[in-house]
């Protein structure tokens, strides 16, 4: 092997690794600079970590969706046994906030807003209503030192909307405000 077919080759080695971390990049930087904003209502979690500080950790009203807004195919899927089924949820925007309007199997047509998330099982929530719990991956928001207490306060009573960016279902966290 001569020396110029080895040095393409390291820099190649070189190359593949660095590709592949601002790949990993893109995606996330896309969503924040493309995406639409949507607004989701939180519902109350503890916002304390020794080790990382003060954090919100946030639970949506979108996670439980009622049952009605869950397609047959879903339901089926679930019925078979299949736990953890990736579904898509379309949110409506109702008095400033984004709900889930459906959740289907299907990603929802062009100009749609929607997020993906994994459907963990239908039950009964805290109000008793038959309802689907699904996971979305925006569940820590940090927040300045010595304000966790304040944002639990504010969680505890419902008064939190948090915003984030979504795009093609893809979501990032981008702040979180009091009503």
């Amino acid at each position: 092997m001569n020396k110029q077919t080895r040095g393409k080759q390291l820099i190649l080695a070189c190359l593949v690794p660095v590709v592949i971390l601002l790949g990993m990049c893109f995606t996330p930087l896309y969503t924040l600079m493309t995406g639409k904003e949507v607004i989701l209502q939180t519902i109350p979690v503890d916002p304390t970590d020794l080790f990382r500080g003060d954090y919100v950790t946030l639970r949506y009203e979108a996670e439980e969706v009622p049952k009605e807004l869950v397609e047959e195919g879903v339901l089926n899927e679930l019925k078979e046994g299949r736990g953890e089924i990736k579904v898509y949820v379309t949110l409506v925007k109702k008095n400033g906030i984004d709900t889930p309007a459906k959740v289907s199997l299907v990603k929802p047509k062009s100009g749609a807003v929607y997020l993906k998330g994994t459907l963990d099982y239908v039950g009964d929530n805290r109000d008793q209503k038959e309802v689907a719990f699904i996971q979305y991956s925006l569940d820590k928001y940090f927040v300045e030192d010595n304000t966790g207490m304040d944002w639990e306060a504010a969680s505890v009573k419902g008064e939190i909307l948090a915003t984030a960016k979504v795009k093609n279902g893809y979501a990032i966290l981008t702040g979180i405000k009091k009503k």
